[in-house]
């Protein structure tokens, strides 16, 4: 889990810093040879529910789709190294190419869809591309996943954590609220498991924000026995 923290952490510091800025502001028009997201087809909840994410689908329950992911074919059967994957993106994005951002992207979000990094660099490379239907479909749900954990508690105890189910979602949410983060531990409580991501808030003083984690911990067990 911590290795998947590091990573995502990364992530945080590009889309604050330069490499962010770097997108190119003067994009050249799309190509024909658009990459696609390879969608899951194992018949499962989990490819369901992303066939609905893709359609738009407003009804779509974007929490249920995060713990689809969990015990889903696609995530037990991963047969790459996701870490490898976001690292590509993070070096697309520091590069300010718009279309590399978009094919490493697109390489994420075929092996991880709920991967909300992903979604919000390829939504801007979209728009950056003038590809508007394709920043249009990331917009909504990088939105819907992320509004689905905002909506699960507050941030400010273990208790009334949000409920995440990667480790990578902590740092998103953080990355939203405009803080950089400074570190991270595991509290074992009364209330349950979960991470205290300490951070330095965008008025410069220290803020401590909660996330559930019982999620997290239980696919890593799973994991294991694989």
């Amino acid at each position: 889990m911590r290795a998947t923290s590091a990573t995502a952490a990364a992530f945080c510091i590009c889309l604050w810093g330069p490499a962010l800025c770097a997108v190119n502001d003067n994009p050249a028009i799309p190509t024909i040879s658009t990459p696609q997201i390879v969608l899951p087809n194992d018949g499962d909840e989990y490819s369901l529910l992303v066939a609905r994410a893709v359609a738009e689908d407003r009804t779509l329950d974007f929490h249920a789709l995060r713990l689809a992911w969990l015990t889903s074919k696609a995530h037990q059967g991963i047969g790459m190294d996701e870490t490898a994957l976001e690292s590509d993106l993070f070096d697309a994005a520091r590069s300010g190419d718009d279309g590399r951002v978009r094919d490493a992207a697109v390489k994420v979000l075929s092996a991880d869809y709920i991967n909300m990094f992903a979604h919000a660099v390829l939504r801007q490379a979209c728009t950056k591309l003038h590809d508007d239907s394709c920043a249009e479909q990331h917009h909504f749900v990088e939105f819907g996943l992320l509004t689905s954990i905002t909506a699960s508690g507050d941030g400010k105890t273990c208790k009334t954590g949000w409920e995440v189910v990667a480790v990578r979602e902590e740092y998103f949410i953080v990355h939203m609220l405009g803080s950089t983060p400074a570190n991270q531990a595991l509290i074992n409580g009364a209330d349950g498991a979960c991470d205290v991501l300490n951070v330095t808030g965008p008025d410069g003083k220290p803020q401590a924000y909660y996330f559930r984690i019982d999620a997290v911990l239980k696919d890593e067990m799973d994991m294991l026995k694989h």
